[in-house]
């Protein structure tokens, strides 16, 4: 048992931004299954690896423990209705959601900033939550539109600097991935 406040340290873990993204997967009954996460990242470029976490009490959890693959859906400005649709399970319904089935079958939305394809990888037992990793077989940038962000416990976007100054990918870059990576 911990003495944090567990409160407070929620509201301290809300300080950082977020992305928005819909993991989906095909369930052992060949229903469509997806789930509203901003718990995704990812985690090495070689192999190509990325992760998301799921509740030990999420009622999906098993269809994406057995399932082999799922694809991850980042959400563009505009979509908090669509992650609202899976952020609850009772509201997991497709009917009139626009998508396509990828190679393996997982939806890949429409209207989204892009969509990555994975083949599950490792499922790790983390506390009161799930590490799922998969690696990355395909992807697609579908949209030029800003993200949808979550901070403090509400939807946001993002706004780029606008200073003019940009990061730039020079040997700087490498220097600090290889140090903090």
């Amino acid at each position: 048992m911990t003495s944090l406040d567990l409160r407070a340290l929620r509201h301290a873990l809300g300080l950082y931004t977020t992305g928005v993204t819909i993991i989906t997967t095909r369930a052992p009954d060949g229903r469509h299954i997806g789930v509203t996460v901003n718990s995704f990242t990812s985690v090495s470029l070689d192999p190509p690896l990325v992760l998301f976490c799921l509740s030990n009490w999420s009622t999906l959890l098993d269809a994406f423990q057995s399932g082999d693959h799922f694809a991850v859906n980042v959400l563009a400005k505009g979509q908090q209705e669509l992650s609202n649709r899976f952020a609850r399970p009772s509201l997991n319904d497709w009917i009139g959601l626009k998508y396509r089935e990828s190679e393996h079958g997982c939806a890949i939305l429409a209207s989204t900033l892009g969509s990555l394809e994975c083949a599950r990888d490792a499922v790790h037992p983390a506390g009161d939550h799930v590490i799922l990793v998969g690696k990355v077989l395909r992807f697609d940038i579908a949209a030029a539109a800003e993200p949808l962000v979550f901070y403090q416990g509400s939807y946001g976007t993002f706004t780029r600097d606008q200073s003019g100054i940009t990061a730039q990918p020079d040997s700087t870059l490498a220097e600090f991935v290889s140090y903090w990576g």
